[in-house]
């Protein structure tokens, strides 16, 4: 159920998300990805450094994702999309009593699953899971220029990937499902697709249903990119205050268990009625529609 009245479409005309499809944006993304990655190897040969410099992975995401987002943006464009619709007014109202609430939730549900995951794969495969798990929160990574690392490090996980993965997967890739598919399929699928793309899937899974669910509610991506960027930053701060704690000896058992399922329990609290509260209704309409 949700929270507002059900949203009507304000224009009969979708044609022009037909030159958005999702195989379009994905082919998109990996001739760019492999456009800067050529360029990333040139630069290491230039400034002499290692392949494997973490300074390079950092620059190769970063570039690739806001170079993808450039390329969604003219290619709605030339399909005459008002693209700044698909954004909404940057200065839309934030909810901040829903965001300092339900992002602490998303968190706990990460630690969660991460935690659940640990524990099953530990079942068959117990070196693999305490490997993973002492790999956590781990931010001790050689790189020739340290400071730049850094610099960029934050730059990535607070700006950039809040920023770019809001646009792709809420702006550009629900609104073409939602479209093909009906609105809360798209919104199941975008999240779904978002969610594999990263190492903990049913979290992030979760995740970007919720951020799916603010954008409908507010029609603009600045309370996605905020909360995302909020996200981010308490995941990294808990990572790196969890990894440095982690002793070598600790093995992956029932305590994992245990304590990943009191997460979900503490987390399930907040977000399933947030999720209950704010379903789309049957007949509402993507945010493109609705703005001016």
């Amino acid at each position: 159920m949700s929270g507002s009245p059900p949203l009507r479409p304000a224009e009969p005309s979708v044609t022009g998300f037909a030159a958005l499809k999702a195989r379009h944006v994905l082919l998109a993304f990996l001739v760019i990805n492999l456009g800067v990655g050529l360029g990333a190897i040139a630069l290491a040969q230039l400034f002499h450094l290692p392949s494997d410099d973490p300074l390079l992975a950092d620059f190769v995401y970063c570039a690739t994702f806001v170079l993808t987002c450039i390329w969604s943006w003219r290619r709605g464009q030339q399909a005459h999309l008002q693209m700044r619709r698909l954004w909404g007014n940057w200065r839309a109202a934030i909810p901040w009593g829903s965001l300092l609430r339900v992002v602490p939730a998303l968190v706990v549900l990460s630690l969660g699953t991460t935690l659940l995951m640990l524990y099953l794969v530990s079942l068959p495969a117990p070196e693999l899971a305490e490997s993973m798990l002492h790999s956590l929160g781990e931010e001790d990574r050689e790189t020739a220029w340290p400071q730049m690392y850094q610099g960029l490090r934050w730059l990535s996980i607070g700006v950039v990937a809040p920023i770019t993965e809001e646009w792709l997967f809420r702006g550009i890739l629900l609104h073409r499902w939602g479209l093909k598919w009906g609105l809360s399929r798209g919104l199941l699928a975008s999240s779904g697709v978002f969610g594999l793309l990263h190492p903990n899937p049913v979290g992030l899974t979760v995740f970007g249903l919720v951020m799916g669910l603010f954008y409908l509610q507010t029609r603009s991506l600045t309370l996605p990119v905020l909360a995302h960027a909020l996200n981010n930053l308490l995941a990294l701060a808990l990572g790196s205050l969890g990894g440095g704690r982690m002793e070598p000896a600790d093995p992956v058992g029932a305590f994992h268990l245990y304590f990943g399922l009191f997460c979900l329990g503490i987390a399930g609290f907040i977000l399933v009625p947030f999720v209950r509260f704010h379903w789309p209704e049957r007949g509402a309409c993507l945010p493109y529609f609705l703005n001016r």
